[in-house]
């Protein structure tokens, strides 16, 4: 199935690696889904590659043969986005639709396009052609530690993370290791999260710049990551702001005017604001996060949407539908269409302890049964057809249902929260899953 990301796509992860896509949650060891890789079965790093080699990887190669071979076939490496169109019945115009669709909507010329691709490759799938869209991620510097992530996307943490694994390693591929100033005792930030540092990048992010039409950075927490604003300085000097269309996942935590005065010069602005829940269930979840915080700054967004004539929009405030949302769903879209902004559902798939399809299928049935008393929400319909499709004793793993259990008792001791008390329709569900 033909994806833009696969053609003229560049996707760089916190610690400068490249991966395919940023959404492709594929676990399966045998895809190596976090690593693309070069001829020579070498992992490929965005300072040590070309981004010739980078846009030609295994990864890249493997799925544009299949998409020139046969058209309608998706590759596993991109089964959320399969997932994603099923449950919304492949309706392009459906408000959850997937990112595949999403991003050919917003890079509409006819470079490379659903009728244009199959002549672009070689016999080999290599193709000659600079990223028209960049995926980037500058380190894991954020003010957040939500509980379905981890050290490699957030340094806050570093603490936890090693007081419940008892280790200081993380991160798939090459591992980061993280260590304490001795005369601090504060972590250093390791190298490999600080590679937009080294001075062969910035040379290379230019070779970019004339050809870049779209740009999507999440973290970290973008806004409070200086690289993201040098980043729009230089193409604003450069005047090829003007060309770029911007996408953020961003917790809304760090919303400036000056960032938004930069905003004015690119082409348009898409920001996806990380909700999860409300009040004190946000709170837990995204933990250290202000739910009062949070709605000051939609506010100021939707502001600043007024004053842009829709130049910088809000695109959607999501929610990643997972355990501890389980009965969330209907509240968050609620409050959503009172303040009047869409309201997405993403579904997450790992850590698969956080995963509702690790659930049993009493608890899934029990979930269906939930969803069904709401017939107008689009987002009950298409939960009721992910679980649906997620009902197999097959995708049941009781240890992970356990495992959710203590990790979330161990937050309650390490952050002062009571999950069971902010959460008890999921601690039923959850009470209901291990005696099953």
């Amino acid at each position: 199935m033909f994806c833009k990301t696969v053609w003229n796509g560049l996707h760089i992860l916190p610690d400068g690696y490249i991966r395919l896509c940023s959404i492709g949650q594929n676990i399966n060891p045998e895809l190596d889904m976090q690593r693309c890789r070069d001829k020579f079965g070498n992992v490929m790093h965005i300072l040590t590659h070309s981004i010739y080699d980078i846009m030609n990887s295994d990864k890249h190669r493997e799925v544009r043969l299949l998409n020139a071979k046969d058209p309608a076939a998706w590759s596993p490496h991109c089964d959320c986005c399969e997932n994603r169109e099923v449950i919304t019945n492949y309706d392009r115009n459906h408000e959850n639709t997937s990112r595949r669709v999403y991003l050919m909507d917003i890079e509409n010329d006819d470079t490379i396009s659903e009728t244009t691709y199959t002549d672009k490759i070689d016999k080999h799938g290599n193709i000659d052609v600079m990223p028209s869209s960049l995926d980037i991620r500058f380190g894991n510097l954020c003010n957040q530690k939500c509980i379905m992530c981890n050290p490699a996307f957030s340094n806050l943490w570093y603490d936890e993370f090693v007081d419940i694994h008892k280790r200081t390693d993380f991160g798939q591929g090459e591992k980061v290791n993280i260590v304490k100033d001795p005369k601090t005792n504060k972590w250093i930030e390791p190298n490999e999260l600080r590679w937009f540092e080294d001075p062969r990048w910035w040379p290379k992010f230019e070779t970019m710049m004339p050809y870049l039409k779209h740009i999507y950075i999440t973290g970290g927490e973008p806004m409070v990551t200086p690289a993201h604003d040098i980043m729009l300085d230089r193409l604003i000097e450069s005047g090829y702001a003007k060309n770029i269309w911007l996408e953020y996942d961003t917790n809304c935590s760090a919303v400036n005017d000056k960032i938004a005065q930069r905003w004015h010069h690119f082409k348009q602005i898409d920001i996806r604001g990380s909700m999860d829940a409300i009040k004190d269930q946000y709170e837990i979840i995204r933990f250290p996060g202000n739910w009062d915080k949070f709605q000051k700054n939609v506010k100021k967004l939707k502001q600043y949407e007024i004053e842009s004539n829709g130049k910088i929009r809000i695109k959607a405030l999501t929610t990643c539908f997972q355990i501890s949302t389980a009965y969330s769903i209907i509240e968050s879209e609620e409050w959503c269409k009172s303040i009047d902004v869409d309201f997405h559902v993403r579904f997450l798939e790992g850590p698969e302890f956080h995963s509702a399809a690790s659930l049993p299928p009493i608890a899934k049935l029990k979930l269906i049964e939930y969803y069904r008393q709401y017939p107008d929400s689009i987002k009950a319909k298409i939960i009721i057809q992910y679980l649906k499709n997620k009902i197999g004793k097959e995708f049941h793993k009781p240890i992970c249902v356990e495992n959710f259990v203590d990790f979330m008792n161990y937050l309650d001791k390490s952050r002062n929260t009571n999950w069971r008390k902010v959460f008890p329709e999921v601690s039923n569900l959850i009470d209901l899953s291990i005696k099953k």
